[in-house]
């Protein structure tokens, strides 16, 4: 019987799969998309669609083998970690983006910033919520350890 977490994140895989697909081959081509509140355009479009793909495919191989082992939560739990370093780099980059720049001028104003932080957003940011189930893999459980630890 498939457990919901393997669902979840089989299905979030392939979200990913796809999502950095489309990044990978617009970074190749230097083509840009957007659809409702998702981007995909930018500098270093080619490696956060490597990230993307890679997340998703660590995530469908840990729910395909299984999210009872031990190794395959830490495979998820991975896959949500390099998410959240892209994701995270993408949102500092809007942030500081709003500063507007000069010798004088440092910090933005808080209205510069929250127009700033609006959408649309890359898949990377977009993701990011639904990475947070991994941190329900986080918590110690000798019994759980599996074979070979």
């Amino acid at each position: 019987m498939t457990r919901w977490d393997e669902f979840y994140f089989g299905a979030f895989g392939l979200l990913l799969l796809l999502a950095g697909a489309v990044e990978l081959l617009l970074g190749i081509t230097g083509g840009e998309f957007e659809i409702a509140v998702v981007t995909i355009s930018g500098t270093f479009l080619a490696w956060r669609g490597i990230v993307v793909l890679s997340a998703g495919a660590f995530y469908l191989q840990a729910a395909a083998n299984g999210l009872d082992d031990r190794r395959q939560q830490a495979t998820v739990f991975m896959g949500s970690l390099m998410l959240w370093i892209v994701g995270g780099t993408d949102l500092l980059a809007t942030l500081l983006g709003a500063i507007p720049g000069g010798p004088d001028v440092w910090i933005a104003s808080a209205a510069d910033l929250a127009a700033a932080m609006g959408p649309p957003y890359s898949p990377a940011i977009v993701a990011l919520p639904f990475t947070l189930v991994a941190l329900s893999y986080t918590r110690w459980d000798p019994a759980n350890l599996g074979e070979g630890a």
